[in-house]
Order: C-alpha cells, then structure tokens, then sequence
C-alpha cells in the first residue's frame, strides 16, 4: 500500500539525513583540527572558541544543542541558524526560478520534436540534446559571465553589462544564475519525452484511435502522453536534483548567498590566503546543517516523484490476495 511504502521510505530518508549530517560534521571537525596542527593562526582560533580536540566529546556537545534547540555558533559569533535560513530563502528562491522556467520549455521542445512521421525525436533535438548535456551548468555560468565581460569591453564601450555577473537580488541579478541552472535540466526533460512520445506513437492503439478519427494532436497530448507520464515525472524529479546539486558551483560563482555559496566557502575557501580568517572555513556545525539541508532536498524530491509513480501507474503496484503491494 502507498502508505506502507511512504513508512519504509521516510525511515530511510532518515536514517541516510542523520548519517549525512553527522559524517559531515565528523569530516569537517577532523580537517581543521589536521589545519590546526599545521597552522598556529587556525589553533589559536579553534583554542579560543574552545573546541575540544576529540570527535567522541564534540559529537556529544553537538547533540547536546540539538536538543536545546541550537545549530552551533559560528567562530565569530554569528548563528548557524541565521545563516542556514537566510542561504535556504535564496537558494529555494533560485530553484523556484529556474525549475519554473526548465519544465515548461523541455515539456513543450520534447513534445514539438515529436511527429508520427518519424520514428526518432527531431533532428534538432538531437544536436540541441547533446550540446546541452555535455555542459554543465558550472561551464553554462561561465560562459555567460564570459559573455557579459565581452559585452562590457567590445559592444557597450566599458559601460555596465546587461545583467548584473555577481550579487543577489530578486531582479536582474537572477537572471544569470537561472540561465545557467535551467540549460541542463531543460535538455534533459525534452530530450526523454520526446524519446518516449516518438516510440508511443507508433503502438497498435494509437493507429486505431487515427482510424477512428482522432487527430495526431489530440492523441500525442492526451492518450500517448498519459501512457508516458510516470517516466516524465521521475526525469522531472531527476531534473530537480540536478539544479540541487548544481547549487554548489553556480551559487559560488556568481556569488549567490545560498546553501551551495556556503557549502562552498565552508569547504573551499576563495582564496587560501584567507582561509583562516573566515568563519565558515570547516566549521563542523555548519558544515553538517548545509549538508543536512541539501541532502533533504533529494530526498523530499524524490520522495515526491517516487510516491506520484506509484499512484499514476498501477503497472507498479501487485494485487496479492486482494492487498495492493508496492513493488
């Protein structure tokens, strides 16, 4: 039944999120205190903060402010709470963006590069697929700020870009960040529906419904469509968790003040030479509230796709002894 199928797998989804959350703070602790041996600065600081050195007693204290309620201090002060709410409304902010703008279009390609007449997706979507999927989205960011730059110096004569390369704003300062997510995933979408409408269209029921009158549209969007539904979601939700884990590079890139921006200046500093001076460089309570953050992400995701499969399509489910069995 679905919800016996929702029980088992919200405890997995559980048990995977407090083994991320504490295999990430157990990393981040043990790195800096290997920095710390290497580089006086960062001891004092951790010896200030009064850190302990052993894994066993930060895990304890660790636990500890969970249980008050607390995600950890950051060296200077500031909240990890703070912080993660803040990186959470931008980061949400951009995925709304960009999954808003991707699964429209990639429907919409996937369906116009889908005829009766062929057996393959059109040509174009061929060459427009392959492209896209060998950049990611990191190298898409790029490209797009390498753009801008031409533009400033070679068109516009030293006058400010089009769109803003870096910063954060829900105006033309998204624009960039959610060109450079969406290109992947929208590619991705087209390319799989096209695929399977192409190869639907040519089954027995669909030259019946032709002999009885139907048009070719009435048939690739409702009856064909309908039959290819269960694999479009789950390449949806598969689409979702690449702009999630795209997060990361593109945040960082273009500066974007989210869960990836942070992850990334928690793990890779900007530049080494002020790595110690930062207080998000390995800082373990961060570091696991980031992670725990973006692994509950793919999990709700695919939590949500996984259940829709099974209530769209009862091909996923068996009937033994008059119970319906998820398999």
């Amino acid at each position: 039944m679905i919800i016996r199928f929702l029980c088992r797998r919200l405890v997995v989804a559980l048990l995977v999120l407090v083994a991320i959350v504490f295999l990430g703070y157990a990393y981040a602790h043990t790195v800096q205190w290997d920095y710390a041996d290497r580089y006086p600065r960062l001891y004092a600081q951790l010896q200030a903060a009064e850190r302990p050195e052993s894994l066993a007693e930060a895990l304890t204290a660790y636990l500890s402010d969970l249980r008050q309620g607390s995600l950890g201090t950051l060296r200077n002060g500031q909240a990890v709470a703070a912080i993660l709410r803040d990186a959470t409304g931008a980061s949400l902010g951009l995925l709304a963006i960009a999954f808003s703008l991707s699964f429209p279009i990639g429907l919409g390609l996937g369906m116009l590069a889908t005829s009766a007449r062929r057996l393959r997706p059109a040509r174009w979507l061929s060459v427009f697929s392959t492209v896209g999927l060998a950049m990611p989205s990191f190298y898409v960011g790029s490209l797009l700020i390498l753009a801008s730059v031409a533009y400033v110096m070679w068109i516009s004569r030293n006058q400010r870009p089009l769109f803003p390369m870096a910063g954060f704003g829900w105006d033309k300062h998204v624009i960039l960040p959610t060109l450079a997510l969406a290109v992947r995933p929208t590619v991705q979408l087209a390319h799989v529906t096209a695929t399977l409408l192409s190869g639907e269209l040519h089954k027995p029921y669909v030259v019946a419904a032709r002999s009885l009158g139907y048009s070719w549209r009435t048939i690739k969007q409702s009856t064909a469509f309908r039959n290819v539904i269960v694999p479009v979601i789950l390449t949806t939700a598969r689409s979702l968790r690449t702009l999630i884990a795209d997060l990361v590079l593109v945040e960082w890139l273009f500066f974007w003040p989210g869960v990836g921006y942070f992850l990334a200046s928690a793990l890779i500093p900007a530049r080494r030479t002020n790595m110690f001076s930062s207080p998000y460089f390995l800082h373990p309570e961060l570091v696991a509230a980031l992670l725990g953050e973006i692994a509950l992400l793919f999990l709700v995701v695919d939590l949500l796709a996984s259940t829709a499969a099974r209530i769209l399509d009862p091909r996923l489910r068996i009937t033994v002894t008059g119970e319906s069995v998820d398999v």
